[in-house]
């Protein structure tokens, strides 16, 4: 995955000079400075330097995700942490996504801050970064925001991320999200309980309802594709189609 930061979910980053800066420079400016397109451009070159994951730049991101004043510094900073191969980001997303006013550990996280924890954490659960109680955590907050979050994409991401859990807790929530108005919402529940079962009912909550109450091992063809949802191969008309076009392609050279 790429370090390029700052698409979609937070603003675009400007254009910067390059200036050369020490990784010292980079963490004191990071966590110091009273400026904040100082700390964007330091947060930035940490997250997007060969040393991201060491152990002192960890600490900085881990420290600018959780109490930035500035959402898109947070954003940069959770962002960078989809790229690490091991469970240490785990945590701060947890608490982020948990975090309440007055927190002493956290600043409450606005709607894009909390879009970019869920995909960080998107990435990291099919890395296979999540165990144990983490991973547990994780399951439950992914279920409150896909059914109370205020962002629909908070709720699409959490939905998406949901399919990474073999268990039948999450099947109840994503099947009632089928009912939801919001196709975007509807269709990622779906795409989720097609990962998680190998099978699908075409959005219908109910047949879904029916054949999870029917069905001993909902999981035992996970990660199988059935075959309605594999695309179709070209038609009797297609062939002909493209027959004609390459006839009148060579006529025409």
């Amino acid at each position: 995955m790429s370090l390029a930061l700052l698409i979609c979910g937070c603003a675009e980053q400007d254009k910067r000079p390059w200036i050369y800066r020490t990784p010292q420079q980079n963490y004191r400016t990071a966590l110091e400075s009273q400026r904040g397109d100082e700390r964007r451009d330091a947060v930035a070159r940490i997250a997007e330097s060969y040393y991201y994951d060491s152990p002192d730049a960890f600490a900085v991101l881990e420290a600018v995700a959780r109490t930035d004043p500035v959402s898109q510094i947070r954003c940069i900073a959770i962002r960078a942490f989809a790229n690490y191969k091991d469970d240490r980001p785990v945590t701060p997303l947890l608490t982020i996504l948990q975090a309440q006013a007055g927190s002493d550990q956290a600043l409450p996280a606005d709607d894009d801050i909390r879009w970019e924890t869920v995909r960080t954490l998107l990435a990291l659960t099919r890395r296979g970064a999540l165990e144990g109680n983490a991973r547990t955590l994780t399951r439950d907050i992914l279920l409150k925001l896909l059914e109370t979050d205020s962002s629909r994409n908070v709720r699409i991401v959490a939905a998406e991320a949901l399919g990474g859990f073999k268990d039948r807790q999450v099947l109840t929530p994503l099947i009632r999200s089928l009912r939801n108005r919001d196709f975007a919402i509807a269709e990622r529940s779906e795409r989720s309980l097609i990962a998680l079962t190998g099978t699908t009912h075409d959005y219908d909550a109910n047949a879904w309802e029916a054949w999870a109450a029917a069905t001993k091992d909902p999981f035992v063809h996970a990660g199988e594709t059935p075959q309605t949802t594999r695309p179709a191969g070209p038609t009797w008309w297609d062939h002909q189609s493209r027959a004609w076009r390459r006839a009148l392609k060579l006529q025409n050279e």
